[in-house]
């Protein structure tokens, strides 16, 4: 029998077997909180399909957890209450969309077998989909390859958009198998959720798997978000384990779905990202089986960084998992040589519960080493604080207390586009700038001959930019006296300039005997230059652009020239493709002409297609925010995935514009540009395994300029 040994241990049997309730852990829901839960055991017996002993008692589980959460409005489909076939679940769903509306959060739940069909829509990456097997799963029939009554990745991508449409917040957590790994065993008590397509009479699929992420949406504005957690990667199987101690009746639960709810259950305040690091700090647990701790959760979605349960304010805790004297994030996470860090015993503790404090002694691109040091350590790069005793044996979370000061930017002195000459220095522009530079303690130097930043002075404005002049016409971002502040500008310019110069270095830093597993290819859709209008029409730019696209002919489209002269309503694509069977994570980080960085991340697994890595882009310089022409540039950041570790998506910490800023999600997101300081240096790059040297981070850089109305000309008769 598996036992259970631990306060992780202690913490399954109760909530597991005994369900007790709890005093006090009740927590009031800041919006209408509704549930449904889906378990399927039990298979007919025409499908083949073997019976599970878990999900019904995890929908049971999690019926009472929720309701001690202040949840009341819950739907079941299991086999004690409604028999969980296609026909109920998709019902249920319709229901839930019916009835969903603005500021109300769904928490969906699955739990059963999962597997693999032919994909016949043609999104996925691998060439098939994954699939849940409801309770009257069918063997497929014919030639199809498809099987009875499954219900696809795509559907249920459909089914939470529908949600999703009416402004509801949507998470979804899978505790189901997509994988095609050929592991068919595992010991006495711990079983997989995984069948073989073949037992359903699908024919012979590549090997390697597609994320279980839902589908790309295109939702109307107001839909609400998303967060998704997924029980084990494509590679792996999804496992339940008999939770019992020895000689107790068995009690089968889903491994995950028995961890989160014994964290939901305490009650704890937490964000999305508190709690999933939490779980999967409790399977990476010596009281969890060995064979069962071979499954690595996933998430998806934009609510990562909310409260629990649609809370509404978002929380900016973030923290990182410490094993001895490592710590498992380094460079691409912010965390330079010298960052001070505050060491706690649960990824769940509250912010002041610090046991001790470390300083990271030297910093890896996925990885760091950590120094014990007092607790009035000052963070700085050149002199690291005195080594102080021992790390605590109980530390397993660190979090960033300081970060060292940051390179120096250069910001040429601001030129009179008029007389071309310097600005004087008693000049207002002049004088606000200098002021502004002081008041912030920015790392920003001025000169005439050394700088980064071009800055121009059009008699009405400031301009800043890589380069702030396109022909006659200014362009970049752009500051009047009297209008706004100019520190928090200059602000995003050091951000967004520290990100791009370590970006830069480490695209130029190639590593011929470790080329990038994919290939990353940039993707370039010009309209007619003849079909762009004057600003002076008043024509809105999306109207513009559309009445543009529209005359496009089919699979219009070449490869991005390198720095390319752009235009309005201009399209960009980025796709990857794989030469290569594996896990890859994917960030495309975009900085704008306005010093505007933004985020996207894909996980990109198999070969069978190109995937698209982030939003396709629409290119303005008539924007409908204001005008936005400039020079700007992209960076595709590919790194190998890592197993029993959180993916690396930078969506949520790089931003510096809107309402994906790092400053709305709390004080600890904030300056986080120094990321990859130290990615210039080859040994940055990479990491010795058995004395061979493997390349896991590879970025590439994509520049363009995309130029004012009054500059197209230029173009000549270039479309």
């Amino acid at each position: 029998m598996v036992f259970m040994s631990g306060q992780t241990g202690k913490r399954l049997r109760h909530l597991c077997l005994t369900l007790l309730l709890c005093a006090g852990l009740a927590s009031p829901t800041t919006a209408e909180t509704k549930a449904l839960l889906i378990g399927v055991s039990d298979y007919d017996a025409a499908s083949g399909v073997p019976d599970l002993r878990g999900p019904a008692n995890d929908v049971r589980l999690l019926r009472q957890v929720l309701a001690r959460r202040g949840v009341e409005d819950i739907i079941v489909l299991s086999e004690a209450t409604t028999r969980p076939t296609r026909a109920a679940i998709l019902d249920a769903f319709a229901a839930v969309a019916a009835e969903a509306g603005p500021g109300d959060f769904i928490y969906i739940h699955f739990s059963g077998h999962g597997t693999q069909q032919r994909d016949v829509s043609g999104d996925e990456s691998d060439g098939r989909d994954e699939v849940f097997l409801p309770a009257d799963t069918r063997p497929a029939q014919g030639a199809s390859g498809l099987i009875g009554n499954a219900i696809t990745d795509d559907e249920i991508g459909e089914m939470v958009d529908a949600i999703r449409a009416n402004g509801a917040d949507v998470w979804l957590v899978l505790d189901s198998c997509h994988s095609g790994s050929g592991l068919r065993g595992g010991a006495a008590d711990v079983a997989l959720r995984y069948v073989d397509p073949a037992l359903l009479g699908v024919g012979p699929l590549a090997r390697n798997t597609a994320e279980p992420m839902l589908p790309p949406s295109s939702l109307p504005p107001g839909a609400g978000g998303i967060i998704a957690f997924y029980a084990a990667q494509s590679h792996e199987v999804a496992r339940e384990v008999n939770l019992a101690p020895q000689g107790a009746p068995d009690a089968w639960y889903g491994l995950f779905t028995a961890h989160l709810a014994a964290r939901l259950d305490t009650g704890e305040a937490l964000s999305f990202r508190q709690l999933f690091q939490a779980i999967m700090q409790d399977m990476n647990g010596q009281a969890v089986p060995g064979g069962a701790r071979l499954q690595t959760p996933l998430w998806q979605g934009d609510l990562i960084d909310a409260a629990l349960f649609g809370g509404g304010s978002t929380v900016g805790l973030r923290r990182f998992a410490v094993r001895g004297d490592r710590l498992s994030a380094g460079l691409v996470h912010g965390l330079t040589t010298g960052t001070l860090l505050g060491l706690v015993g649960d990824s769940a503790a509250p912010a002041d519960a610090l046991i001790g404090t470390a300083q990271i002694e030297a910093s890896e691109a996925l990885g760091a080493r950590l120094r014990p040091v007092a607790d009035d350590c000052i963070a700085q790069t050149e002199t690291l604080c005195s080594r102080i005793g021992a790390l605590p044996s109980q530390a397993r979370f660190a979090q960033v207390l300081a970060r060292p000061v940051g390179q120096i930017i250069g910001l040429a002195l601001p030129i009179d586009l008029a007389s071309r000459g310097v600005l004087a220095a008693d000049h207002p522009a002049m004088q606000a700038l200098t002021a502004a530079i002081d008041a912030a303690d920015l790392p920003l130097a001025l000169s005439a001959t050394d700088y980064d930043v071009e800055t121009l002075w059009d008699g009405q404005k400031l301009w800043f930019g890589p380069r702030a002049l396109a022909g006659q016409t200014p362009v970049g971002l752009s500051w009047s006296p009297g209008n706004e502040a100019l520190e928090p500008l200059l602000r995003r310019v050091v951000r967004a300039e520290h990100l791009a110069q370590m970006l830069a270095a480490a695209a130029r830093n190639t590593q011929p005997l470790s080329p990038n597993p994919l290939r990353i290819e940039a993707r370039l859709t010009p309209v007619a230059l003849g079909d762009l209008v004057s600003v002076a029409t008043g024509m809105t730019p999306q109207s513009e652009c559309r009445a543009a696209r529209a005359n496009l002919p089919p699979g219009a489209g070449e490869t991005l020239p390198p720095h390319a002269a752009l235009k309005q309503c201009d399209g960009l694509s980025f796709l990857a493709q794989s030469a290569s069977d594996g896990a890859r994570d994917v960030n495309r980080v975009h900085i704008d002409a306005q010093y505007c960085v933004y985020a996207s991340y894909e996980r990109v697994v198999g070969r069978a297609t190109a995937q698209i890595i982030g939003p396709n882009m629409t290119l303005c310089s008539d924007c409908p925010s204001g005008f936005s022409a400039g020079h700007e540039r992209l960076f595709v950041i590919t790194s190998q995935a890592r197993a029993n570790s959180e993916a690396l998506n930078l969506v949520g910490h790089i931003e510096t514009c809107g309402d994906t800023a790092p400053a709305t999600r709390g004080a600890q997101q904030a300056q986080i540009a120094a990321f990859l300081e130290a990615l210039p240096q080859g040994r940055a790059l990479r990491r010795n395994m058995g004395g061979i040297g493997i390349a896991n981070i590879w970025v590439e850089q994509f520049d363009w300029l995309i130029l004012p109305k009054p500059e197209l000309p230029q173009l000549g008769d270039r479309p």
